[in-house]
């Protein structure tokens, strides 16, 4: 009883130490974005913006471990499945900014699609398949206001998006939207348009790719809209089929990260829509705030997942 005792002790505390890193990574974003946004663009540097990225890049691989941890669990409440889906998704997304950050800042390649935006592409479509399998296998009776609810939210959401990528007037030309490549306008502003030297400092694969990925550009919008859609969709689902029960909290917080990543995306498609886009907007820390989001709510059923696999060991002894 009493090492059972301390074994529960010791999970709650790495529950709280998760909960405090998570807590203090926010906050150190929070400040960083706060103070990049008061700065006047001029001021920008390239390592403040490699600063802010990888604040991003940490996030997702905060996630990405505490997602991990769950899908190695053999009692996980949701299923290995659904976190092994998650977890993966997360670090293509992390992977896809990393590539990103190399490919417009030390490369200097000249799309704004870049081989990140496979990754992240591949992110959206992991992020797809763990929801989906979070939600679908529940038995839930909603009421005819609950389904109006799920309904009204998701055609909304996409009505949103839609309009957003393809009919919203642009202000001024310019290159096809990705979801998450907004380096390309922020190094613009930096400095300016990279010369021909500059260019031949990318390896000659880098260089290939980058050819090859200007005829497809305009299509991986498609990707992302799509990406987008799916994600209110499953979010506005999973806040009414979550709401209640042993481990209702996680999925709350993984239902907030979903509305944290599309929010970023469609602010970050708003401002390049109108042409009013500034590296370090404020706005940006919603990408953060989704990637903690989804370690949370991880962290939240791993422990609750490993007292109830405790509390059923200990009545089997007794």
């Amino acid at each position: 009883m009493n090492d059972l005792s301390k074994v529960s002790f010791g999970l709650a505390e790495a529950e709280r130490r998760t909960t405090l890193l998570c807590a203090v990574w926010a906050l150190c974003s929070l400040m960083v974005f706060t103070g990049v946004a008061l700065l006047p663009s001029t001021v920008l540097s390239s390592g403040l913006m490699v600063s802010m990225k990888l604040l991003k890049v940490g996030a997702f691989a905060i996630a990405t471990i505490l997602c991990w941890r769950n899908a190695k669990e053999n009692s996980i409440v949701s299923g290995q499945i659904v976190w092994q889906a998650i977890a993966v998704g997360l670090c293509f997304y992390g992977l896809g900014d990393i590539i990103s950050l190399l490919w417009h800042l030390l490369w200097s390649a000249s799309t704004t699609t870049s081989l990140g935006d496979v990754f992240y592409g591949m992110g959206y479509l992991f992020l797809a398949i763990g929801l989906f399998n979070a939600v679908l296998p529940r038995q839930t009776s909603l009421s005819i206001w609950q389904t109006m609810g799920i309904a009204t939210a998701g055609i909304l959401g996409i009505v949103l998006a839609s309009w957003m990528s393809f009919y919203m007037p642009n202000v001024e030309v310019v290159n096809p939207i990705s979801s998450n490549n907004y380096e390309t306008e922020g190094m613009e502003i930096i400095a300016s348009q990279p010369d021909q030297a500059s260019q031949k400092t990318a390896p000659q694969l880098v260089q290939i790719i980058d050819t090859r990925l200007k005829p497809i550009a305009r299509h991986m919008r498609l990707l992302y809209v799509a990406g987008d859609c799916i994600l209110i969709v499953i979010a506005s689902a999973m806040l009414v089929a979550f709401w209640g029960g042993t481990y209702s909290e996680a999925w709350k917080l993984i239902a907030l990260a979903g509305l944290c990543l599309y929010v970023a995306d469609m602010f970050m498609i708003y401002h390049q829509r109108q042409g009013s886009y500034q590296p370090g907007a404020f706005w940006e820390i919603f990408w953060i705030l989704s990637a903690l989001f989804f370690g949370l709510g991880a962290s939240i059923e791993y422990g609750i997942s490993t007292q109830m696999q405790q509390r059923r060991s200990r009545q089997q002894r007794t």
